[in-house]
């Protein structure tokens, strides 16, 4: 993960060293693939209702736009299709003038149209997004390991391809299996589309572990290699050609190459 929880960052440093709007609540920075949301706390004041519900354990998070109905675009569109463009959402909640502590990586499990009220206290539709963390995600997806090995790799790819936006209307425990079941889906597809072999430099697995022939697995097109992906956006590679990835001083060529071959009929 990029940043630490619980940390307190500056907001102007942030946006110094990645770039993005300095005064949106939504923040798309345009040379990383990332998404904050900073949360100033003062959302009432203009129509919004934020934050965590303790019950299911979601960030509720309302979408930009202060007057008239909401719509699907600027960073409301980049929070919609954060999954499917590669994209890592971020939330941080302001503690003191500009400054912001880090809570965690989120990963969109859905969004509902709700009715509220604008400043100006006029009614209005707004983008309801419901996020989970990404950890909570990720340690609850191994229920769905054992199912996962058995299934083809077409039903694989099949899963690993929903979109968490299409959730929308579903109940919130639907949505979270759906979101884990495609995460796990993820992993054994990329492993499986590998074939034991890294998908660098085409050398088999180094070594096997009791789950099998040992591969990691490398985002490339994102900044980490936490949190859901498309199945074409990552591969399955050996330890050593994914230091290089992260690393290596041609680590850039190296990545662009992997996904040039990929691309390649």
């Amino acid at each position: 993960m990029l940043f630490e929880k619980n940390k307190l960052y500056k907001r102007s440093e942030l946006h110094d060293r990645y770039g993005g709007s300095r005064q949106r609540g939504i923040s798309t920075p345009n040379k990383h693939k990332l998404i904050f949301i900073f949360d100033s706390g003062m959302d009432e004041e203009f129509g919004y209702e934020n934050g965590w519900n303790e019950e299911d354990g979601l960030y509720y998070y309302s979408g930009e736009g202060q007057v008239g109905d909401q719509q699907f675009s600027h960073g409301n569109k980049a929070l919609l299709n954060h999954v499917e463009n590669g994209e890592d959402v971020y939330l941080f909640e302001s503690l003191s003038k500009g400054n912001y502590r880090f809570v965690d990586q989120l990963i969109l499990i859905g969004f509902d149209i709700q009715f509220g009220i604008d400043k100006n206290h006029n009614q209005r539709e707004v983008i309801v997004f419901a996020f989970e963390p990404l950890h909570v995600i990720q340690e609850e997806a191994h229920q769905f390991s054992l199912a996962m090995q058995y299934k083809t790799v077409q039903e694989l790819e099949e899963i690993a391809s929903r979109d968490p936006k299409r959730a929308t209307g579903l109940s919130t425990s639907a949505r979270k299996l759906q979101v884990r079941e495609q995460t796990a889906a993820l992993h054994y597809y990329v492993l499986a589309r590998a074939n034991n072999c890294c998908e660098a430099c085409g050398q088999p697995a180094p070594f096997k572990t009791e789950e099998g022939p040992y591969l990691e697995l490398h985002s490339l097109y994102k900044e980490s290699d936490d949190g859901l992906s498309r199945p074409d956006q990552v591969v399955a590679v050996c330890p050593n050609c994914h230091a290089r990835l992260h690393k290596g001083v041609d680590r850039v060529e190296f990545n662009q190459h992997i996904i040039n071959a990929i691309q390649q009929p």
